[in-house]
């Protein structure tokens, strides 16, 4: 049998988003919730407002707590960890609207940089620490945001995992890794541990350009759902415009045995398959996408090449920076320092790992690309 993606029209109205998850969840052979504890993992990367399309909608997760309590779940816990780590956690669930939905709801918003860390293995980075809390539920419910991703093409399901890896800890998985290929297989790692029981996207309106923070909003009017994380962001790599080999997590996951990559064994219900590609969608193009295919070979000289003529780089804006100083904070190779008042990269330092770009809450850093890298990426 095939494995099943439920896609469904959608818009952030409550009372019908809790039908649909429930009809949904009706398709897997899930276990029995009743008595559980289950933490609902959002996309929370920063104190960012819903309208801005870069976190995860608290409407949806109101919807899916209802649906919980529903079904007899014990304790609902709803945890993150945002890529800045000089965020404060209680102002980030107020901003996103998470804490008013908490305090309706009488669920709890968990701090998971207090819990400890257990260490996971990884062919990459030898040990990745993630919280410790994962072990303390029963589930993990992924809500991931369908969006853009300058590094790796898309965010969404297998990547939104990687929120549970707390503090300075993601900036040393982005210095270790260093280019998506690799990046990617710290990405699994983590899933495979977390090992989500249904991950359920928030793509009603999703982001397009620049993501995951810098890119514009985009409605795309759909909910995704599926108990195969790799079969879900296969089709969410499609609503997005991708081919699903284009993304490297997609790849790795599926050598991995974790899910199915072949949209041809994936049955999509609610939705006709050939009608969910979006041709115009502003998606984001990089180097390694454009050389993942090529023989080792050239690869290893357009790696030479990229480093030295095909450049993509982040700049910043002095008129739009305010001196947060958190792509100070956030760079893990530190490469960011204020210097005279103004906030300076260090380019002999810089990895184009692009997370300054990912966190500046201002859109104060652009991607340039070098002359020859402007005739590659057009």
């Amino acid at each position: 049998m095939s494995t099943k993606v439920v896609v469904y029209n959608a818009d952030y109205d409550k009372e019908l988003l809790k039908e649909k998850i429930k009809k949904a969840l009706d398709y897997f052979n899930l276990p029995t919730l009743e008595g559980k504890k289950i933490l609902i993992k959002p996309n929370l990367l920063m104190s960012a407002p819903p309208e801005k399309a870069i976190t995860t909608h608290p409407i949806l997760i109101e919807s899916l707590i209802e649906v919980l309590k529903e079904k007899g779940v014990k304790d609902i816990f709803i945890g993150d960890t945002p890529g800045n780590t000089s965020t404060n956690i209680d102002h980030l669930y107020r901003i996103t609207g998470l804490k008013e939905v908490a305090e309706r709801q009488g669920v709890n918003l968990i701090n998971l940089y207090t819990y400890g860390v257990i260490n996971i293995k990884s062919d990459i980075a030898g040990e990745i620490p993630i919280t410790k809390f994962i072990k303390e539920v029963d589930y993990v419910i992924n809500v991931p945001k369908l969006k853009t991703h300058t590094f790796m093409l898309m965010t969404c399901a297998i990547k939104n995992t990687f929120g549970l890896v707390p503090g300075m800890n993601k900036s040393r998985m982005h210095a270790i890794a260093i280019n998506p290929e690799s990046f990617a297989q710290i990405l699994v790692d983590i899933f495979k541990e977390v090992n989500p029981l249904i991950n359920i996207v928030d793509g009603i309106i999703g982001m397009e350009g620049e993501g995951p923070s810098a890119g514009n909003p985009r409605k795309f009017g759909k909910l995704i759902i599926g108990d195969d994380a790799v079969a879900v962001d296969v089709i969410s790599s499609i609503i997005l415009g991708y081919s699903p080999q284009e993304i490297y997590t997609n790849l790795i996951a599926y050598k991995k045995g974790l899910g199915e990559i072949d949209i041809e064994k994936i049955e999509v219900i609610g939705e006709e398959k050939d009608k969910l590609y979006n041709h115009d969608v502003a998606k984001v193009k990089n180097f390694y996408s454009l050389t993942k295919n090529l023989p080792s070979f050239m690869g290893n000289i357009a790696s030479f090449l990229f480093n030295k003529l095909i450049r993509q780089y982040p700049v910043i804006d002095d008129a739009k920076c305010i001196k947060c100083r958190i792509c100070e904070n956030g760079c893990p190779k530190k490469a960011i320092s204020l210097i005279n008042n103004k906030m300076v990269i260090d380019y002999s330092k810089c990895i184009s790992c692009f997370c300054c770009h990912e966190l500046c809450p201002q859109k104060a850093i652009r991607l340039e690309k070098s002359l020859l890298a402007k005739n590659i990426f057009r």
